[in-house]
C-alpha cells in the first residue's frame, strides 16, 4: 500500500473540494465522497494479504475459524459505519449520523451472538464441575 499516494490523493481532494465548496457546495460533498471510495478501496485491496496471514495464524493455534470470520467482519462494519456516519455528519445531518452509528453497534451485538453463546457454554460447563 502506497500511503504517499493515499495521503496524497486526499489532501488533492480536499484542494479540490475547497475550491468547489464557493461556487458549488453540493459538488464538495460529492468529491469527499468519491476520495473516500478511492481510499477504501485501495485500503482494501491490499488487506488479502494480512487476512491470509490471520487464517494461516489461526490454523497453526488450532482456533475455530468462527472466531476470525466474526472479527473480520465486526472490523468491516466497524469502519463502514465510521465513514457513512462522518459522511452523513459532514453533509450536516448529525441525527442521521448517530442513528447510522447506532445501527453500526447493533449489528455488531448481532454478529457476535454466537461468541455469547459459546462463552455461557464453556461457563456453564465451568460450573458443572
Amino acid at each position: 500500500m502506497n500511503l504517499l499516494g493515499i495521503i496524497g490523493i486526499c489532501i488533492v481532494s480536499v484542494v479540490i473540494s475547497i475550491l468547489f465548496n464557493q461556487y458549488k457546495p453540493e459538488y464538495s460533498l460529492f468529491i469527499s465522497l468519491v476520495c473516500g471510495c478511492i481510499v477504501i478501496s485501495l485500503v482494501l485491496s491490499q488487506l488479502n494479504d494480512v487476512f491470509n496471514v490471520l487464517k494461516t495464524f489461526l490454523n497453526y493455534l488450532q482456533i475455530n475459524d468462527l472466531y476470525l470470520e466474526i472479527i473480520i467482519k465486526s472490523l468491516g462494519i466497524c469502519y463502514i459505519t465510521q465513514i457513512a456516519s462522518d459522511s452523513c455528519k459532514d453533509a450536516g445531518y448529525i441525527s442521521i449520523g448517530n442513528k447510522v452509528d447506532f445501527a453500526g453497534k447493533a449489528a455488531i451485538i448481532i454478529l457476535s451472538l454466537p461468541l455469547f453463546n459459546e462463552l455461557i457454554d464453556i461457563a456453564l460447563k465451568l460450573v458443572s464441575m
